[in-house]
C-alpha cells in the first residue's frame, strides 16, 4: 500500500492547480495578469497571483479598505474599470497605483466559493486599455467558477488538516491528564472524579492550563517526560 502524501505536498499541488487555472484565465480573457484576493476571519491577503508585479495594486486597496478587489468579495456583478488610472474619485489610492504600474484596464470578479469564513475575488489588470462590452464580461465572469470550486477543495482540505491536528492535540492532552489523574489517585488514595477535581484546584491556584498542570505532574512523579502537548485544552 502506497503511504499518503504529507500535507505540504497537497498544499503544493492545489496551489498549483489554482495556479494553472488563473494562468489559464489570464491568456484567454486578453489579461495581463490574475492576481485571487481572500479574505478570511476578517484578514484580507493576495493568496494567488500570475505575476507579482501586481500585488502592489492589491495592496493599495487593503492599505486604504476600498477598492474594486475588495467591493467584488461581496458584489456579485463584475466591476469593469475601462479606465482604472482615472478612477480618482471613487478610489483615488487605488487609481494612483494602476497608473504608477501601467495598469489601464481591470475587472474584479466575485468568486462564489460558498464557505460562511471565506469570500474571494478574480482581479484580471491590463497594461493597456480594453473595451469590453457585457458579452465579454459575462464570459470573463464565467472563469471564476473553476477558481472559486479550487478554493473550495483548497478551504475543505486545510479545514481537515486543522480539524485533524486539534483533535490529534486533543488526545494527548486528555492522555496526560489520565496519567496525572491516575498517580493521584494512587497516592491520595481518591476516586477519579476526586483526582480530577484536585487537579482543577491546582489549576486554578497556579493560573496555569490543566494540561500543563497535568504534565508537570506526570513528570515530577515518573522522572520522565509527558507526552507532548502544546496547543488544545480540553472543555
Amino acid at each position: 500500500m502506497e503511504a499518503p502524501e504529507p500535507p505540504g505536498a497537497v498544499e503544493h499541488r492545489l496551489n498549483r492547480l489554482l495556479g494553472t487555472i488563473v494562468e489559464g484565465s489570464v491568456a484567454r480573457l486578453g489579461f495581463d495578469a490574475a492576481t485571487v484576493t481572500a479574505r478570511h476571519d476578517g484578514n484580507v491577503a493576495t493568496v494567488l497571483t500570475s505575476d507579482q508585479r501586481y500585488i502592489a495594486l492589491d495592496d493599495a486597496q487593503y492599505e486604504t479598505g476600498e477598492g474594486p478587489c475588495l467591493e467584488a468579495l461581496t458584489r456579485l456583478d463584475p466591476i469593469y474599470l475601462k479606465d482604472a488610472d482615472k478612477a480618482t474619485e471613487r478610489w483615488p489610492h487605488f487609481a494612483q497605483t494602476a497608473q504608477h504600474l501601467g495598469v489601464h484596464s481591470t475587472l474584479s470578479l466575485h468568486l462564489p466559493v460558498q464557505e460562511g469564513r471565506l469570500a474571494a475575488s478574480m482581479n484580471l489588470y491590463a497594461t493597456r486599455t480594453l473595451d469590453l462590452d457585457d458579452d465579454q464580461i459575462a464570459a470573463a465572469a464565467s472563469v471564476g467558477e473553476p477558481v472559486a470550486e479550487a478554493l473550495r477543495v483548497a478551504e475543505a482540505y486545510r479545514a481537515a488538516i486543522r480539524l485533524a491536528e486539534g483533535l490529534a492535540e486533543a488526545m494527548r492532552s486528555r492522555a496526560v491528564i489520565e496519567q496525572a489523574k491516575g498517580m493521584l489517585m494512587a497516592e491520595q488514595q481518591v476516586n477519579a472524579d476526586d483526582a480530577f477535581i484536585l487537579l482543577t484546584r491546582l489549576s486554578q491556584r497556579t493560573n496555569t492550563k490543566l494540561r500543563e498542570v497535568a504534565r508537570e505532574l506526570v513528570e515530577r512523579r515518573s522522572g520522565q517526560p509527558a507526552l507532548p502537548s502544546t496547543h488544545s485544552e480540553p472543555e
